[in-house]
């Protein structure tokens, strides 16, 4: 599974290109079929989750951009996981 960008209106993003790229690449690696799954907002989404988790206390230390990249990664899985996924 490989987070797939798109522009707000629907169209592939500017790293659309190199996504797909990588997506054949460890497809043909690994054997295996790999899926795309729309990345759109999954930063903002992490962005207001950890906001939120500061707020109420339960994140303690300073939000820092690893932390987004990481919850944005879990919800783009999430997403996969809810067969939110296409294949190109």
């Amino acid at each position: 599974m490989v987070g797939y960008p798109y522009n707000e209106d629907g169209t592939p993003g500017k790293m659309a290109g190199p996504a797909s790229a990588f997506a054949a690449a460890l497809a043909a690696r690994s054997g295996l079929g790999v899926e795309r799954v729309d990345e759109r907002y999954s930063s903002l989404e992490a962005a207001a989750e950890l906001r939120q988790r500061r707020a109420a206390g339960t994140q303690r230390r300073r939000v820092r951009h690893a932390d987004v990249d990481s919850l944005a990664a879990a919800i783009i899985l999430e997403r996969w996981l809810r067969g939110e996924s296409f294949k190109r």
